[in-house]
């Protein structure tokens, strides 16, 4: 999208303050915004928060300018929209994520909105519900929406228990009124999301049922003395040839980490109990079997943990190359199923890590179309990994993901005609017109096609815009899932210095600081 050059007028507004020749006065405002911020979003020496002030009406004159040519431009794609609302900074930061009709990838932060930092959790959702419909309709993108995506790492999923569950329905059920029938438009937790809240739960449950845990990391904490003892009892069980972790401050027993540094010196507090018989007459150590019973489980939860971070933080450009982290990721919550069900104190939840699963599982059925539009893997990956992580009842699970499947296909082949992809004639096999439609659909067809070979560098979005002739329904699938996020982290990395500097400036006019924040993204990718 080219700007206009009124758009970025040399206008000054008059505030009858002189303020520093060369800082204002012959400086457009793209090349003022673009002096006080270099390419990773650090402040620049020519940074002035008053500078910026002095031109405050211009930059929300400007804003608004280009807000409505960016809503002229979402209006000519024919794509649907990924959008991601995240809390941050006490802002809601609604971006969209989309593929361009050049197919590429684009992201785009299109509006911020302030968040009532001293209202109740339960209002702020309903205030979210109110700003996500105005958002939606402003933008012209209500029944255009493949994906919705939430994150907030103070808000747990279980939040969405009770009241707000009315509030997520409401907003899931506004969505399909609008046009928006796929299942996976709703509301979703971001993975990020997910796995903050499992690690602190999982965390709480570890503790409370290894409480024996926290009681030697304490003791061996109270005092200079204890804490010489146990030296001594690392370095004996060393001397013994026992598997004893290098020394270091043991933790407070607030995190997962803490629990695992202490399963790692568990032949040192028996040590420790043999030496130090203070130690020994507080019968607070565990027993060998208690210390290996915590040993093993910590060993699957950080194998699990490990696995959501690897699916979080991998780099990945489309969402098709998540799925095999992703059927990883319940490989190694299948032995936490039974090992963690005494860690749910409230009787009214599944256990810690049936949570997780229901919250991962919205990004199921998205992650299998991706992978199934990857020409390099189609089904054959998807038996592949069903066949490992179910087992026995893998067919199971494989009809039902296949029924998912063309259930989403045949809502974008009844919408064929609004995106102009249905032809006037099919050829028979001799070559001559014909009114009938083809012995095998087009998802038939695609599936039936020889896969490619699986080469690692592949540009799926490449072979689909290729390849949009032949499979036509199937392309705008692939157009409007594959760059669905699934993880906050991906969210526009580049600009979060940035957003701090300007939303943490308390020099800086409250009004203008998410103009400035869109201003900068917006003008950056005029540039590109």
């Amino acid at each position: 999208m080219q700007i206009s050059p009124s758009l970025l007028s040399n206008e000054i507004l008059a505030t009858g303050q002189e303020i520093e020749e060369g800082k204002v006065h012959g400086k457009s405002l793209i090349d003022l915004i673009k002096s006080c911020f270099d390419e990773d979003g650090e402040l620049s020496e020519d940074w002035d928060p008053l500078v910026l002030n002095s031109r405050r009406g211009e930059i929300l004159r400007v804003y608004e300018e280009e807000k409505e040519e960016l809503r002229r431009f979402f209006s000519q794609l024919s794509c649907r929209f990924s959008l991601v609302i995240e809390l941050c900074f006490g802002f809601y930061f609604f971006s969209i994520y989309y593929i361009d009709n050049s197919w590429e990838r684009r992201v785009k932060i299109i509006s911020i909105f302030a968040a009532n930092k001293d209202e109740e959790l339960h209002h702020n959702c309903e205030n979210l519900v109110k700003i996500l419909k105005e958002f939606c309709l402003y933008w012209k993108i209500d029944g255009n929406i493949s994906s919705t995506m939430y994150h907030n790492d103070e808000i747990s999923p279980d939040s969405a228990k009770g009241d707000h569950e009315d509030v997520i329905g409401e907003i899931n059920s506004w969505f399909n009124q609008r046009g928006n029938s796929l299942p996976f438009v709703g509301f979703m937790f971001s993975v990020d999301t997910l796995s903050y809240n499992f690690e602190d739960d999982l965390t709480q449950g570890l503790w409370n049922t290894f409480g024996g845990v926290r009681k030697c990391i304490d003791y061996v904490n109270s005092t200079p003395s204890n804490l010489h003892n146990f030296q001594i009892a690392v370095d004996n069980a060393k001397s013994m040839g026992k598997k004893v972790n290098v020394l270091y401050r043991l933790g407070n027993g607030d995190s997962i980490y803490d629990f695992g540094r202490a399963v790692g010196y568990k032949e040192a507090f028996s040590e420790l109990e043999r030496i130090d018989f203070s130690f020994k007459l507080r019968s607070i150590n565990l027993t060998a079997k208690q210390w290996d019973e915590a040993t093993v489980i910590y060993e699957d939860c950080n194998e699990c943990l490990d696995s959501l971070e690897s699916l979080i933080y991998g780099e990945h450009t489309t969402i098709n190359q998540c799925f095999p982290k992703f059927c990883e990721l319940f490989m190694t919550l299948r032995p936490l199923v039974q090992k963690t069900q005494s860690f749910d104190h409230d009787q009214n939840t599944s256990s810690l890590v049936d949570k997780l699963a229901s919250g991962l599982e919205k990004y199921n059925l998205v992650l299998v179309i991706a992978v199934i539009l990857d020409p390099r893997f189609k089904m054959n990956i998807v038996q592949l990994w069903y066949n490992k992580v179910y087992g026995s009842d893998a067919d199971r699970y494989l009809e039902k993901i296949m029924n998912d499947f063309i259930n989403v296909y045949d809502k974008y082949y009844a919408k064929r005609s609004e995106f102009g992809d249905i032809t006037s004639s099919y050829l028979d096999p001799m070559g001559r017109p014909s009114t009938s439609t083809p012995k095998s659909p087009e998802l038939e067809r695609y599936l039936d096609q020889p896969r490619i070979p699986p080469v690692e560098i592949f540009d799926v979005l490449g072979w689909w815009r290729v390849y949009t002739p032949i499979f036509p329904t199937l392309a705008r699938m692939a157009r409007d899932l594959l760059v669905m996020p699934i993880s906050a982290y991906a969210c526009l990395p580049l600009y979060r210095h940035l957003y701090s500097h300007i939303f943490y400036c308390n020099d800086l006019e409250d009004d203008i600081k998410p103009a400035l924040c869109c201003l900068t993204q917006w003008l950056k990718s005029h540039d590109e």
